[in-house]
């Protein structure tokens, strides 16, 4: 049998409904004898089925049509039918029919396929923790970034406005991703997404590293892959917050200015550290690196100093863990290894950070070309 012969193993919304259902229903009508006959589909009645049944983000979809849904299977190395990860909270198995079929839904083009299914499998790793990130009533989202030739083949963001709008690998590959959040692990907001205001992160937060702006190895580099390797990196982030600065003159007063901005009451690493993304502009990082500094010197900086009081840093509802407690302060990462640090974006002194879900998550890189995370 090949992979065009296949059935379609849809996935089931709250409702216990089969998108195949609604699709055949849709798209046939019987003829004057008696025959089936295909008829365009009414793209908009669709798209609002969907969203009454919970299948959607609340963004028009495309029909995700057995044509459209084939094309993205033949971009898979695996079978239909088999399961990539099972996804908490519903343990929804993802197989990568689910997966094409959430991709097609997205917007996604049939390339975007494997960058797709594998994001998908590092989500599933346990010390990603996804039942927490799906679960939580912190505002996490899940960053995906890709880095190596895979990134500029697809041709995702990674200059100007790259965690913005504009982008369709970005914008649809992150969607696709939500989409199978909601539609195999559950994660439907009220029902097993339990975020108290959410996040517009939530929506699609996916960019790849500019790999060529950068002073230092990139990311996925550092995690020991080579530099011709494709990989992705999910984290379970905040939305992105902005650091500006125009003015300082040397290295060390432009990573105080990180810092402070980073320090913050509130976010969970001040609490629970863990990792934190810092995201600096090429402008920034090249600063940094005529400055003399290391990608290591960098880290060791940030996480030297980068804390809360700690009359602040238990306000999260979890009591404080001793070991990062230094004199009347507390850190907000565990080690330099927290700080997860790329380049990004286009001109302008701008750098952006994002704080993660304390230690309740640890980041996943995977190759494209392997099955193994890192």
């Amino acid at each position: 049998m090949t992979k065009k012969d296949q059935k379609m193993d849809f996935p089931e919304n709250s409702c216990g409904c089969l998108l195949d259902d609604i699709l055949n229903a849709e798209f046939y009508d019987t003829g004057t004898q008696g025959e089936r006959i295909l008829i365009p589909p009414d793209v908009e009645k669709i798209s609002h089925e969907f969203y009454l049944r919970h299948l959607t983000d609340g963004l028009p979809i495309i029909p995700p049509t057995r044509e459209r849904v084939c094309k993205f299977l033949e971009y898979s190395i695996q079978e239909g039918e088999d399961v990539i990860a099972v996804l908490p909270p519903r343990q929804g198995r993802a197989t990568v029919e689910k997966i094409a079929i959430n991709a097609v839904m997205a917007g996604c083009l049939p390339s975007f396929m494997p960058v797709v299914e594998q994001t998908i499998r590092a989500l599933g790793e346990e010390k990603f923790n996804l039942a927490g990130i799906n679960a939580t009533t912190h505002p996490v989202a899940i960053c995906t970034i890709i880095n190596g030739p895979v990134s500029l083949k697809l041709g995702i963001g990674r200059g100007v406005g790259c965690l913005g709008p504009g982008n369709l690998a970005s914008a649809t590959m992150g969607r696709a991703i939500r989409l199978c959040m909601i539609n195999i692990a559950g994660a439907v907001p009220g029902v097993g997404d339990h975020a108290t205001h959410g996040s517009p992160a939530k929506y699609s937060y996916t960019f790849a590293e500019a790999e060529e702006e950068s002073p230092w190895e990139p990311l996925h580099v550092e995690r020991g892959f080579d530099k011709e390797d494709s990989t992705v990196t999910v984290l379970g982030l905040e939305a992105p917050h902005n650091v500006n600065d125009h003015r300082s003159t040397n290295a060390e007063d432009l990573l105080n200015t990180v810092v402070h901005t980073a320090s913050t009451a509130g976010c969970n690493n001040s609490h629970v550290p863990g990792e934190i993304l810092v995201l600096l502009s090429p402008e920034h990082a090249t600063a940094l690196g005529k400055g003399g500094w290391t990608k290591k010197d960098v880290k060791n900086y940030l996480h030297q100093n980068m804390v809360v009081p700690v009359k602040l840093g238990d306000r999260g509802g979890r009591r404080l863990d001793e070991q990062w407690v230094e004199g009347d302060e507390v850190l907000i990462t565990r080690s330099p290894e927290d700080v997860v640090l790329a380049v990004a974006g286009g001109p302008g002194r701008h750098t952006m950070i994002a704080p993660g879900f304390g230690s309740g998550s640890q980041s996943v890189t995977i190759s494209l070309n392997q099955n193994n995370p890192s």
